[in-house]
């Protein structure tokens, strides 16, 4: 029994040494490196080892302490200046100011779609006697006249000419010839050399001639406007149609005018006591009437014996009203402007836009000019709707154009419907 508690007493002394040990040997390193170096045997260095061990390299803790301070001293940037195919701007010289950037603006819309730009109106023009055409986009149609249309623009189909003209002349040279101003409007809106030109046209379409020389050098724009003051004054010449050919030279000077009309010269022959026969009826019973009672009853007259249709042919003469009976707006108007002009009483063809392309009379009385659209009065219960109107009341339906804008203001009060 005592043997055994010596046993325990010696373990339990060997324990406390041992822990003891460690506790020194975590509170100071060298006696852990001494303990290490005794079991391995190498024993402690000589002084002559030590003096070696002073000229050995750092330890690692040195190396770090040198590297730290190394550190603090930042490198030279390299030189950027000989570097090709940088995708870096350089910035600019102290001379120099850098270029000026365009800011987005914030409330700019962005879209993914192309959306066509709308085209702006034509500029507003005003005739020589002061009418100003409405903007069409004031222009409004009521239903019960929407496509009551029909008038075909005085058209040209230009052409290089191939410096032949197969002998032809000037034909008919309209010399003598005058035009009252009062009935015939479009003659005066020409220079001396149009009304030349005009006077010609106007020879040779009496007789048919259907190819010319220009008896002066013109352009075609200078031809056109010739052309459209002939038909828009002369609906008696029922036989013209509204196209014409200009044959032009490397001047673009009108070298040859070829027109174009609706029947042959034996047509014609047998068309015209069938127009004047008519006509002349009508003429006889209005004969004993003042100039407002002529324009009014002629009015109706016309409204009871006509037919709007789009497919009556000459449709653009007076002839495919008066005598036909069906016609589109060019043939109630030109009809209209004819039976005025022959009562004596100024009747003017007016062309523009309505909707679609459109012609209407504007009539002189004695205290001034009306608008009358005889066509668009001949619709059931609007038998004055469109008659005797001022330029005010057309200014939401009609827009004069072309020559047209030329034309007097319409301004009468007294015949006012």
């Amino acid at each position: 029994m005592k043997v055994l508690k010596g046993i325990l007493a010696g373990i339990g002394i060997l324990a406390a040494l041992l822990c003891a040990l460690i506790i020194l040997s975590a509170t100071n390193p060298g006696i852990t490196e001494g303990l290490s170096s005794l079991l391995s045997g190498d024993g402690f260095s000589s002084e002559e080892e030590g003096e070696e061990a002073e000229g050995a390299e750092p330890s690692g803790e040195e190396d770090f302490e040198e590297d730290a301070e190394a550190s603090q001293e930042f490198p030279e940037l390299p030189d950027l200046s000989d570097i090709a195919d940088t995708d870096y701007e350089t910035a600019p010289e102290e001379d120099e100011e850098p270029e000026a950037t365009v800011a987005r603006q914030p409330d700019a819309p962005v879209s993914d779609s192309y959306e066509e730009e709308e085209e702006p109106e034509p500029e507003r023009v005003r005739g020589t006697h002061g009418y100003e055409q409405p903007l069409q986009s004031d222009i409004k149609i009521p239903t019960i006249v929407t496509g009551k249309n029909g008038y075909e623009p005085i058209t040209e189909q230009s052409e290089a000419a191939d410096g032949e003209y197969k002998g032809l002349t000037y034909g008919e040279l309209g010399d003598g010839l005058t035009f009252d101003p009062l009935l015939y409007p479009y003659y005066q809106m020409l220079d001396e050399k149009g009304q030349h030109v005009y006077r010609q046209i106007f020879a040779n379409a009496n007789v048919m001639t259907e190819a010319f020389i220009p008896i002066e050098e013109v352009t075609v724009p200078e031809m056109k406007n010739a052309m459209m003051a002939v038909y828009n004054d002369h609906p008696e010449l029922f036989w013209l149609n509204t196209t014409f050919t200009c044959k032009y030279d490397k001047n673009k000077v009108c070298a040859e005018l070829e027109l174009d009309y609706n029947m042959s010269k034996e047509e014609l022959d047998e068309a015209s006591p069938e127009f004047y026969n008519t006509t002349n009826r009508i003429l006889t019973e209005l004969a004993n009437l003042g100039p407002y009672e002529k324009e009014r009853r002629l009015h109706d007259m016309l409204i009871r014996q006509i037919d709007y249709d789009q497919s009556a042919d000459k449709n653009q003469s007076a002839y495919s009203a008066l005598v036909e009976g069906k016609s589109v707006c060019a043939g109630y108007a030109r009809a209209y402007q004819y039976l005025m002009q022959r009562m004596g009483v100024p009747c003017y063809y007016c062309t523009g836009y309505a909707g679609q392309d459109h012609a209407w009379n504007i009539v002189a009385l004695d205290d001034g000019y009306y608008n009358v659209d005889v066509t668009w009065d001949d619709t059931p219960g609007g038998e004055y709707d469109y008659f005797n109107k001022t330029d005010e009341d057309f200014a939401n339906t009609h827009i004069r154009q072309d020559l047209s804008i030329n034309l007097p203001q319409c301004q009468g009060q007294q015949y006012r419907l």
